[in-house]
């Protein structure tokens, strides 16, 4: 995508993240952590299986493998959707703890010169409060400076919850907001939030939709190359709403 016009300094900017997947690759954690819980419980999950839950809510997740335990007949008796989910995050929060952060390429050097350019971010995410913290503890110098996590809003992603209280919370309007995710649903919420949103796949496609642009990675993204994206993106839609 072409990026043509002229960053407009003088008007608020900030960046809301997504984490499992578009700063740090654990989704592979994720989905071989739910692999093996199942496992355990003679029930059949594949990484096909896991993909579609890339990106979705706890709540989704848990009741998907949850009710894929019960088609299969395993013993679910005594288990309850917050033991199962915190024994399945518990697993990934050991893993992330004992292992190297897998950041994703680009990740550490945009967060860097956002941090450098004191730009208002966040990270929002359907991943546990306590496991976020841990990693970002290990994060280098980063601008993340509010954290919204699964339990801070009552509907997840695709819903707009999450990313409308980021915002709120930075003293930001969304319109002003660069969403960064690398899933479907999380591309639905920044929008719906009236976010441009960019995307980099990850374990699934996502297909065009207007206010989103998608990069291959976030290797060479600067904060001045974000600012005219959004610039852009809603000049095209402004363009185009014109001519409806």
């Amino acid at each position: 995508m072409a990026m043509t016009s002229t960053p407009r300094t003088d008007r608020p900017f900030a960046v809301l993240f997504d984490f499992d997947g578009t700063l740090v690759d654990t989704e592979p954690i994720w989905m071989s952590s739910e692999i093996e819980i199942l496992g355990r419980y003679g029930v059949p999950w594949t990484l096909d299986d896991a993909r579609r839950l890339c990106g979705t809510s706890r709540e989704y997740s848990v009741d998907t493998l949850m009710g894929q335990m019960a088609r299969h007949g395993a013993d679910m008796t005594g288990l309850d959707p917050d033991s199962f989910y915190a024994e399945l995050s518990g697993m990934v929060a050991r893993r992330i703890a004992s292992e190297d952060l897998p950041f994703l390429p680009g990740a550490v050097e945009l967060l860097h010169a956002l941090a450098q350019e004191d730009v208002p971010c966040a990270l929002v995410s359907a991943s546990p409060e306590p496991m976020l913290r841990q990693a970002l503890s290990r994060f280098p110098h980063h601008p993340l400076r509010v954290l919204i996590s699964g339990s801070s809003v009552s509907v997840g992603k695709p819903a707009p919850d999450g990313y409308l209280l980021a915002a709120r919370q930075l003293g930001v309007d969304p319109a002003d907001c660069v969403v960064v995710e690398d899933t479907l649903s999380g591309t639905q919420a920044g929008l719906a939030a009236g976010a441009v949103v960019v995307a980099v796949p990850g374990q699934r496609p996502i297909p065009d939709a207007p206010g989103m642009v998608r990069v291959d990675s976030l290797e060479g993204m600067t904060p001045d190359a974000l600012r005219r994206l959004r610039d852009e993106v809603q000049a095209r839609e402004k363009e185009e709403a014109a001519l409806r």
